[in-house]
Formats: structure tokens, C-alpha cells, sequence
């Protein structure tokens, strides 16, 4: 299709549910990958950074929604896919859960953050 000042036919979309889509088709590839274990209804805390030397990471302290306790997950590598962080604004349309609290855990370990100021508005909200 073709977008808002664009010259040109340049998005792909599956009508109006590409974000979807996209989230099933990764939900199934980690789920088909030997190597990747998932944890359902877990919200995770902060991240584990051993600071003897060069900081790492490795893994995170997590909320076990099932269970009601805090676990400890052990990883080789971690990744954050933190969502949005449009509710730290006072008008937004994000949902809920867009709190930025992946930012901010990948900050307290020491990452450096940038371009926050960069949050796509929708015009409804302004």
C-alpha cells in the first residue's frame, strides 16, 4: 500500500492486523527453535548485571504470575523487546501496558538510551 507522503507503493500489510500477524508468525519460530525456552506469565523485574569488569548480563529477575514468587532466569544471552512507553505521557492512545518499564530496566543495567523523545503520536490523542 501506499502511505501518507509516500511517492511510492512501499508497506506490506495484512488489512488491518499486520501486528498480529507479525506476532504469530515470531511466536511460532521461537517456538519451533530447539534453543528457546519461554515462560508464560512472568513480568519481568530487572535485569542480572555482574559488574565485575565489563557489565553483562546475564539474564533476569522476573515475577511468576502462576506460581506468586519472584524466580531468577539464567541466560547465556538476553534480549529486550520492550514494547512502547507512550503511557508515560499524559494523552496517548498505547495501551496500557506501554509503560517503558524495559527501557528503564535496560537503563539501570547500563545501557545507553536514546531518542525517547522520538514517540509516534496518533492524531486522536493530541
Amino acid at each position: 500500500g501506499r502511505e501518507g507522503g509516500h511517492s511510492h507503493r512501499r508497506i506490506v500489510h495484512a488489512r488491518d492486523l499486520t501486528g498480529r500477524e507479525i506476532e504469530t508468525a515470531l511466536l511460532q519460530a521461537v517456538a519451533d527453535h530447539p534453543s528457546i525456552e519461554t515462560s508464560e506469565d512472568h513480568l519481568a523485574l530487572d535485569l542480572l548485571v555482574a559488574r565485575d569488569g565489563q557489565p553483562r548480563c546475564g539474564g533476569a529477575l522476573v515475577f511468576d504470575h502462576r506460581h506468586v514468587e519472584l524466580a531468577t532466569v539464567r541466560a547465556r544471552a538476553t534480549f529486550l523487546a520492550t514494547g512502547g512507553l507512550g503511557r508515560v505521557y499524559r494523552h496517548t492512545t498505547n495501551p496500557a501496558i506501554a509503560t517503558g518499564d524495559g527501557v528503564a530496566m535496560a537503563f539501570r543495567a547500563g545501557a545507553t538510551v536514546a531518542n525517547l523523545e522520538f514517540v509516534q503520536f496518533h492524531p486522536t490523542a493530541l
